[in-house]
């Protein structure tokens, strides 16, 4: 993954997909964003606290003691119980809701060749849940140090020549089972390597203008 997403649906369109019949509304007053990186606060959601949210948090996780903001969790990581992962397992899972996000492809051999980006959503449009794991607790400020990173799979396959590594997405009733702080950690470990399949997904080349993350114009997400 290579750090971008895209959060256009409105809050609630997010919320009602895991959960039908919300008890409450949801609002954010950002509006949609097209063209999110790490180190912003992306739409988030969790249950870290005592009810489900919906909220802003800090995207890049630095543990403590560490020079490193890591932004993602890889899979294999994770599943081999490495450092630093395994203390967030059990108690900061968390989804991240996106449309879809951004990959770059080289267009060419050589150091630094000119390199081509592609949006790459659902197949069906509908919005994705990425499994992610938070440090933060409530209370705690919203910063690098209760930061959260989004699991990606090195191995999944690419999106056929675009890029190998992928967010983990994880369907909705999936999803729903990885928000739940009562679920056993071991098993919600398992729900990672369920995530939707690359026949699931759709991809096209957007604008060069996308590889600023200033630009935040609908038409960043347009086939061109």
């Amino acid at each position: 993954m290579c750090g971008r997403i895209v959060q256009k649906s409105g809050p609630l369109d997010y919320v009602e997909r895991i959960f039908p019949k919300p008890r409450r509304v949801f609002d954010d007053p950002a509006g949609p964003r097209y063209n999110i990186p790490p180190g912003t606060r992306p739409l988030a959601m969790h249950s870290l606290a005592e009810d489900f949210e919906l909220e802003r948090l800090p995207w890049g996780w630095r543990p403590h003691n560490s020079k490193y903001l890591m932004s993602n969790a890889r899979l294999d990581k994770i599943l081999a119980g490495a450092w630093p992962w395994k203390m967030l397992t059990a108690r900061g899972r968390i989804l991240v809701p996106a449309d879809g996000w951004y990959e770059w492809k080289p267009l060419a051999d050589g150091p630094k060749p000119p390199k081509q980006p592609y949006y790459i959503h659902a197949t069906d449009n509908a919005p994705l849940f990425f499994a992610a794991l938070s440090g933060w607790r409530p209370g705690a400020e919203k910063d690098e140090a209760h930061g959260f990173s989004i699991v990606t799979n090195d191995a999944a396959g690419g999106m056929v020549d675009v890029h190998d590594r992928r967010p983990v997405a994880l369907p909705p009733d999936l999803a729903q089972q990885w928000l739940d702080p009562e679920f056993p950690t071991a098993e919600a470990v398992a729900l990672l390597a369920e995530g939707l399949p690359e026949t699931a997904f759709s991809w096209h080349p957007v604008r060069q203008e996308v590889g600023n993350s200033k630009y935040q114009l609908p038409d960043s997400i347009d086939p061109i």
